[in-house]
């Protein structure tokens, strides 16, 4: 009887720690679930958007930089990945040195994640060059990952391709 005892008295705490580990968020994760505001982190991405296209017009390869995570990385089309703000730096200078480079980008779906730490960012894009003096234009799509860091979205990972027909080669 004594064993029967013990080992029911086993069974129910250890039942009652399995149960535990069952038990709803405590509040503190319940307080963050119920801090996202998808609407409120959408615009905060369109506002590094904005910020972006302000640097892009400037020709500030360190502030564009400056958006992405530490770990971000840019894909852009041949050319081999960026990895780091250094890489993703010296990506943006050479694409800005062009001569007659313009870009313009705009979202044209943002989705937060449930989490609200991560979100997409899939737009349309428009390059106009001229590397020769004749002025060329490209129209493409892009996506860019977003992480949220602390309270801040940063670009994780960046990758764009053109609409037009490869040219071979």
């Amino acid at each position: 009887m004594t064993k029967s005892l013990l080992l029911l008295s086993v069974a129910t705490l250890l039942l009652t720690a399995c149960q535990a580990g069952e038990k709803p968020a405590s509040d503190a994760e319940a307080d963050s679930a119920a801090a996202v505001d998808p609407g409120a982190d959408e615009q905060a991405i369109r506002g590094q958007v904005d910020r972006w296209l302000q640097l892009v017009k400037a020709k500030d390869a360190a502030g564009i930089a400056e958006l992405y995570a530490e770990d971000g990385a840019v894909m852009a089309p041949n050319a081999p990945i960026g990895k780091g703000r250094t890489a993703i730096q010296q990506t943006w200078e050479s694409m800005m040195r062009t001569p007659g480079f313009d870009l313009t980008f705009v979202p044209e779906q943002i989705v937060v994640s449930s989490s609200g730490d991560m979100a997409l960012d899939r737009g349309t894009y428009s390059l106009t060059i001229a590397p020769e003096g004749t002025t060329q234009t490209d129209t493409g799509k892009y996506v860019v990952v977003w992480r949220k860091i602390g309270r801040e979205w940063k670009a994780a990972a960046d990758i764009f391709n053109s609409d037009l027909p490869a040219s071979g080669g």
